[in-house]
């Protein structure tokens, strides 16, 4: 026999032994079923034999004594068969039965069922009131914290910053000070470190240096320091239209900062003054950022002191020069601040009083305002800056930037301002004097200008100066003008 011989009887034999399981365990449940039926025949026929013989042993009462019944037609009642209930139910009934007695065949007694109290709004509660203590202790860990760096100067500003403390201020006007010049934010607690510190009646009138930066004490201790006695102060004047190099070298002659670093400082701004927010984006063609923003004025400053206050002090003054009233007038005119300030750094550098620089600067409006006819101002100081200031300090040559400043080249306003003009240009250009003017010329010498609207006219002028010249140096050299 071979071998997948062998195989086929081996599986046929398996199959036929599963089937014959099947089947018995078929058998057994379709004979369990059958006892179960017999167990329940059983018992109803029991029952229906006793209820007979009992009411076989009833006796019957005397025809006498009953009552006469109608007679009825007895009808055949039918008797309901029981439904074949399945084992599964019979089950499912013997074990309910068990469940009511123990191990001893003790019945069970049955448990009242409480009823469960909700939880729901208690634990509810209990979440709400457990955050409300996480988020108040959060806020309050994360206000210490704010409290904590303000104080302490932590992620501020380390610029350092003029303060001017006036005489008779109170802790409170100087803390309300240091606020409005955002060097704090919290005026009750400057004032709580000071009294703790027994400094309320200990701060020295004047200038003090501090910075965002420091902590509230150590603000406190620079605001109570006395440097008059310390330092050697330094007197310079920077005269109306000397130009943003000039300044430099006065300040480092005089040994109060170094002119290169000072330039630095001032070019790059960023003290937060009010003017500073009305000038224009940086033009790469500016010589000096900043020029024409160096107020003519007396400082005072100290024997070196940081280029960075001394440009502080600088700017300040400019800052308390530009009213609002002035931004106002700007607005009418359509003219920004560095347009102003330019304008008026030409006038500055043609006029010497302020009635014939609000002419000239009326007659430059008028070009201004004809650029077809009047494409370039024709400026000479513009001409001069370009030549003897730009020229000789850039280390590689700029045609554009030289171009752009020389008026009789460039058409319209340079780039920026030629010199640092006084109060008296700025009031000019806002506030002109109206004529009918394009031109102007002026007697250096006797500080006369003509003003005429023709080129015409404009030519004359020139002639009736170049005169006035040639007469000056024939006087001076003894000859007689006229013969």
């Amino acid at each position: 026999m071979s071998d997948n011989e062998k195989k086929e009887i081996q599986d046929t034999a398996a199959e036929n032994s599963t089937a014959d399981a099947v089947a018995a365990s078929e058998n057994a449940m379709e004979a369990a079923m059958n006892d179960l039926d017999a167990m329940i025949a059983e018992t109803e026929g029991a029952s229906e034999t006793a209820s007979a013989e009992s009411k076989a042993e009833e006796v019957p009462k005397p025809l006498s004594e009953a009552k006469p019944k109608p007679a009825r037609k007895k009808t055949k009642k039918k008797k309901k068969k029981p439904k074949k209930r399945t084992i599964e139910q019979e089950l499912a009934d013997l074990a309910e039965e068990e469940s009511q007695f123990d191990e001893w065949g003790r019945p069970i007694k049955q448990k009242r069922k409480r009823r469960k109290r909700k939880k729901t709004r208690k634990l509810s509660c209990t979440l709400v009131l457990l955050a409300l203590i996480l988020a108040s202790s959060s806020v309050l860990s994360v206000t210490i914290l704010a409290v904590a760096k303000e104080m302490y100067g932590i992620d501020k500003d380390v610029q350092d910053k003029i303060i001017n403390i006036p005489e008779g201020a109170t802790v409170t006007s100087i803390a309300q000070q240091l606020v409005d010049e955002d060097m704090i934010s919290l005026p009750q607690m400057f004032r709580l470190v000071s009294r703790m510190n027994g400094k309320d009646s200990k701060y020295i009138a004047g200038e003090h240096v501090i910075s965002a930066s420091m902590s509230y004490e150590s603000m406190i201790e620079e605001l109570c320091k006395n440097y008059e006695d310390e330092r050697e102060p330094a007197r310079v004047y920077f005269r109306e239209g000397s130009n943003l190099l000039d300044c430099a070298r006065t300040l480092q002659e005089n040994e109060i900062c170094n002119a290169e670093k000072f330039l630095f400082y001032f070019n790059s701004g960023g003290f937060g003054y009010e003017f500073e927010n009305h000038l224009s984006d940086k033009n790469p063609l500016k010589f000096q950022q900043m020029e024409g923003y160096c107020f003519p004025d007396t400082y005072e400053f100290y024997i070196n002191e940081d280029p960075n206050i001394v440009a502080q002090k600088i700017y300040a003054n400019f800052d308390s020069k530009i009213s609002d009233g002035d931004y106002r007038k700007m607005d009418e005119l359509g003219m920004t601040l560095d347009q102003v300030v330019t304008l008026a750094s030409i006038v500055q550098g043609e006029a010497p009083t302020l009635d014939s620089m609000k002419m000239v600067a009326g007659i430059f409006w008028n070009r201004l305002h004809s650029p077809a006819l009047f494409p370039k101002l024709e400026s000479d100081p513009t001409k001069k800056y370009s030549r003897d200031v730009i020229a000789p300090n850039l280390e590689v040559n700029n045609e554009p930037m030289l171009t752009a400043y020389n008026t009789y080249e460039g058409a319209g306003l340079p780039p920026g301002a030629i010199n640092n003009p006084g109060k008296d240009a700025i009031e000019a250009v806002l506030y002109p004097t109206q004529s009918t003017h394009y031109f102007f010329n002026a007697n250096i010498d006797t500080k006369q200008i003509y003003y005429a609207d023709t080129l015409q006219q404009h030519e004359e002028n020139l002639a009736r100066v170049q005169r006035e010249y040639e007469a000056a140096n024939a006087a001076a050299n003894g000859e007689n003008p006229n013969g």
